[in-house]
């Protein structure tokens, strides 16, 4: 008894093919994030231009550093660096394929909830 209706057509042949469908799209999801990262990381590669600024400039990463280790001790300094770790090329390429595996996830998830039902119903 109970489980959730999805369509009007709730045999196990449609929960089969609803599952597979599900499970398609989280491999065309998947693979979406994996060449929208590589595209992420190329084109931020090979269009940066390096700046002058305050990040790149003689000794001022040392001095950051020791400033934040100063006044927000050992956790700030590692703030700091997952900051600029997320924000260079290859941070910025990790973020886009990790949000397309947690989407793709989800729908992996609903189609085993899918499968799941179907076999509860069967025995």
């Amino acid at each position: 008894m109970g489980g959730i209706v999805l369509h009007a057509h709730d045999t196990p042949f449609h929960r089969a093919i609803r599952a597979r469908r599900l499970r398609i799209t989280g491999w065309v999801l998947l693979a979406a994030g994996l060449a929208g990262g590589t595209a992420t990381l190329w084109i931020e590669t090979h269009n940066a231009e390096q700046v002058l600024d305050d990040t790149n400039a003689l000794g001022y990463t040392r001095s950051m550093q020791h400033g934040m280790g100063v006044m927000m001790g050992p956790i700030g300094s590692i703030l700091t660096d997952w900051q600029t770790m997320l924000t260079s090329p290859t941070g910025q390429a990790l973020i886009v394929v990790a949000c397309a595996a947690l989407l793709a996830a989800y729908f992996f998830r609903v189609a085993w909830v899918v499968d799941q039902e179907a076999q509860d119903r069967r025995d």
